[in-house]
């Protein structure tokens, strides 16, 4: 089997663009009201300082650095309540 090209890559990735990097689905299928602030999957690198997606392989640099009041995505999942 044979790597695909960039120009492949870049036509999977289609309208997404440089944000397939940094969030795991498209922003804004999840549900109504719900951003990445309250997700599950929410982690900070850099002593709390750089938010990244935990359901994507993320970088310690600023191309996989996420805006955590971004709509969420399809695989969101509610933040678990402390008891």
């Amino acid at each position: 089997m044979t790597r695909p090209t960039m120009e492949e890559l870049r036509a999977q990735v289609g309208a997404q663009g440089d944000k397939a990097r940094r969030y795991a689905a498209e922003p804004g299928t999840g549900p109504a009201g719900a951003t990445c602030h309250s997700c599950a999957f929410l982690r900070y690198t850099g002593h709390a300082k750089y938010p990244k997606c935990g359901r994507t392989k993320y970088t310690r640099g600023d191309a996989t650095t996420i805006r955590t009041r971004t709509p969420a995505c399809r695989l969101y999942e509610q933040e678990k309540a402390d008891d």
